[in-house]
């Protein structure tokens, strides 16, 4: 689905209408969203640029520590923030626009513990709230989704991009992340994927594009509008 969904954008032709001068902002999280020789890159920036073009806007995007971004993403006018998971906490904080892709959550432990983790889901989870720490992204939708899972043995940790690192070296018990980002981390390390094994699975997510609720909703709409035109196009070419 993201394949299609990143084909569409690309090839979608700019929108006539004028720029505005929206901002957003986003972390340093790869492969979603990631600096690579001071050029963006990753999935959700793929996204977001395509559907700038859709919707005929030039928004300047900055890379920001997730907490920083959030925190900025709700202090004025025309500003967004991606790629930011729904939750019931940030529902009513933002505006948003969306889906515009889904990551697998789960919890991970090194392989060679993965034998204390062979009952049921629930009763993985329950084995997860028993270990020493559990590193999530400060701010992120893990701490919160953890923390209404009544988890209280979470580490809150700031670089993201370490956290694979540590988890080899036993500075954490678990890691709460996506699939795709442990794959991408292993290859990071050189080491092989095989060494870290899914522990609970947490959940499926949609990621969104959030506006601040100071924006008009004018705007919001323009940028769904311009999203709801991009799956209409892919439905039609990859019809079920």
């Amino acid at each position: 689905m993201i394949k299609r969904l990143l084909l569409c954008c690309f090839f979608s032709f700019v929108a006539i209408g004028n720029v505005t001068a929206t901002e957003f902002y986003t972390e340093d999280f790869p492969p979603y969203n990631y600096l690579e020789n001071d050029e963006l890159r990753g999935i959700g920036p793929k996204i977001i640029k395509g559907l700038a073009q859709e919707a005929g806007e030039d928004p300047k995007i900055t890379v920001l520590p997730w907490a920083r971004a959030y925190k900025y993403a709700q202090e004025k006018p025309d500003v967004g923030i991606f790629s930011i998971v729904k939750t019931p906490k940030r529902e009513d904080v933002f505006q948003w626009v969306g889906p515009i892709y889904t990551v697998r959550i789960g919890l991970y432990t090194i392989t060679e513990n993965k034998h204390l983790y062979q009952g049921t889901n629930d009763e993985n989870l329950e084995k997860a709230r028993k270990v020493g720490d559990i590193a999530v992204q400060l701010g992120g939708a893990g701490e919160e989704l953890l923390t209404t899972l009544k988890f209280q043995n979470l580490n809150k940790i700031v670089n993201i991009n370490k956290a694979l690192f540590l988890l080899l070296k036993g500075r954490y018990d678990l890691l709460e992340t996506s699939d795709t980002y442990m794959a991408y981390m292993a290859k990071e390390e050189g080491v092989s994927v095989e060494v870290v094994s899914e522990a609970a699975f947490i959940g499926q997510y949609d990621m969104y594009l959030a506006f601040s609720k100071s924006t008009p909703v004018a705007t919001v709409q323009k940028w769904q509008d311009a999203l709801d035109r991009i799956h209409k196009r892919q439905a039609a070419k990859n019809p079920s």
